[in-house]
């Protein structure tokens, strides 16, 4: 009978063990329940760098923007918590093209994705709502090319909007027009019509180089611009004229891979001339046209 009384022992041992692991493992996930990251942004504290970042220091958020804000409102997270409504979540996003699920703390993509890669009306439809909706202030753009040419490397077209003042300074939003592999002849002919139609809307776009990471990093959507009320020409000043390739070939063609049999040549010179026949590549200079099929001419001996 002793080994019995051994074993019953052991048994009770081993669930006071259990008991104990149980309780400690119960104690651990309540702690995590209640101790949050402590780094972890909450609704309030993007609320006021959407703001700040766009050059809007928090105590002039309620003169310029508005909505019952006051003063008292903004100096405490608390407060300012509770006073935000859907109508205000949803106007800060309005106002700075921004994502509600990013503004929300539900992810990381901060903002909407302007894709026109093969939808030339779509372009247009947007360059003209753009200058319809705000006719007077100032819209100009950035496109960031990669400084190396590969059949992977993105560029991306940045267009700032100027949505109102703090003072004299100026405030902007940026649309972020992406998937434009910049060496493969396709994405360079619509990208080209693209910068055509802006300039013909009066959007000029200045032209930089930068490193493929760079890019990568603003083309991922998750980096807040606005640079403390700066303007794009942060990026850095004009390293090339982006509307050149609608107007010259050589340029429209720089950096293109040429594939086997200079089909990426021949098929982008195709496009363009298709694209400008349609109208998307109209930039008033009446001889492009002449130029572009001399080219393609050239190329086909």
């Amino acid at each position: 009978m002793q080994w019995l009384a051994t074993t019953e022992s052991l048994i009770a041992i081993l669930l006071g063990l259990a008991t104990i692991v149980a309780a400690i493992y119960k104690l651990y996930k309540k702690d995590k329940t209640l101790s949050p990251d402590i780094d972890a942004p909450t609704i309030v504290s993007r609320f006021i760098e959407v703001f700040e970042n766009h050059g809007v220091h928090r105590n002039q958020i309620p003169r310029f923007f508005g909505h019952g804000l006051t003063l008292a409102d903004v100096q405490d997270d608390n407060k300012l918590l509770s006073k935000l409504t859907e109508d205000m979540l949803y106007s800060v996003c309005k106002k700075f093209a921004i994502r509600r699920e990013w503004l929300d703390g539900a992810e990381a993509q901060i903002y909407t994705f302007h894709d026109f890669y093969k939808k030339p009306s779509k372009a247009l439809e947007f360059i003209e709502s753009l200058k319809a909706d705000n006719p007077d202030d100032e819209l100009i753009g950035v496109l960031i090319a990669p400084e190396e040419s590969k059949y992977r490397a993105e560029a991306i077209v940045i267009i700032q909007e100027t949505i109102g003042y703090v003072g004299d300074k100026s405030i902007y939003r940026y649309h972020l027009c992406n998937n434009w592999l910049f060496s493969y002849w396709k994405p360079r002919a619509y990208l080209a019509a693209f910068v055509a139609m802006a300039w013909k809307n009066n959007i000029y776009i200045h032209g930089i180089y930068k490193p493929k990471e760079f890019i990568d990093e603003l083309a991922s959507g998750e980096k807040l611009l606005g640079w403390q009320g700066d303007d794009i020409y942060i990026f850095g000043h004009i390293d090339w004229y982006p509307e050149d390739m609608a107007l010259d070939p050589d340029i429209y063609l720089n950096g293109v891979d040429k594939e086997s049999n200079n089909h990426g040549l021949v098929a982008g010179l195709q496009l363009w001339l298709k694209l400008h026949d349609l109208g998307y590549m109209d930039t008033e200079f009446e001889d492009a046209r002449n130029k572009f099929e001399a080219e393609l001419n050239r190329i086909k001996l």
